[in-house]
């Protein structure tokens, strides 16, 4: 059995935007609940270096560190709310998609996770990430300036079944009939707050140059990152 720890992402940001026509519940979930539904569509994306929530690791690297590409590689999300009025709501959709941080694509789409709509007191999204094979399910894609001006492609790649995680404990109105539009924003920057700057100025390259940090190459550096995923890390929900 994969053992999977929960890691809280640095925000989820929600917004609300009318739509036309949406799926609907299974008519016993409606009956129980009593409302119309909403859409859940969930996007992801890059904090840029300026808007990091770790404004000590954007001084120390002097905006020398960059990463501006890459894909966050899913194989499950899970909502789960509380309505005002005391119902408990869980839906799950089993799917391998990938999202390009490049081009904001999601293959195939995430934006079918039908809701109740209502009031609700809490709300929590879990991503669980893709481990079928040696491929990545994190990829960061980046440029790092050594201090002596030198600069080097920079890829960090990340492979495990853990879940990332984001929650609010402040009211969301989900009017019936709109898509509720989720963007998960990693903010690579925290991860990498442990790293000292020698130790990215005198990372190894591979045969193509590039500073690769993975579980097999340049490790003490990617465990420093890997300790950074455990952070917990503000989430934020905005409608």
């Amino acid at each position: 059995m994969k053992a999977f720890k929960s890691l809280k992402i640095s925000y989820l940001c929600i917004a609300l935007l009318a739509a036309g026509s949406i799926a609907g519940c299974s008519k016993d979930t409606l009956d129980d609940i009593g409302s119309g539904t909403s859409t859940l569509e969930i996007s992801a994306s890059l904090v840029p270096p300026t808007q990091s929530k770790s404004r000590e690791t954007v001084a120390k690297f002097a905006g020398n560190l960059n990463f501006n590409a890459g894909h966050l590689w899913v194989s499950e999300i899970e909502f789960d709310g509380t309505l005002v009025r005391g119902t408990s709501i869980e839906r799950q959709v089993e799917r391998f998609s990938k999202f390009d941080f490049n081009t904001g694509m999601v293959a195939p789409p995430m934006n079918d996770i039908v809701i109740p709509s209502g009031d609700y007191s809490y709300v929590n999204i879990e991503v669980e990430l893709r481990d079928e094979d040696a491929q990545p399910a994190i990829m960061l894609v980046g440029t790092y300036v050594r201090t002596d001006g030198t600069s080097s492609p920079i890829r960090f790649e990340f492979n495990s079944g853990e879940t990332f995680e984001a929650e609010t404990e402040q009211t969301m109105t989900m009017e019936e009939g709109t898509t509720v539009f989720g963007s998960i924003v990693l903010d690579p920057y925290v991860w990498f707050s442990n790293v000292p700057v020698a130790m990215l100025d005198n990372a190894k390259t591979n045969g193509q140059g590039i500073i690769l940090i993975n579980e097999e190459n340049n490790e003490e550096i990617y465990d420093l990152v890997e300790d950074g995923l455990d952070e917990s890390t503000e989430s934020e929900f905005s409608n």
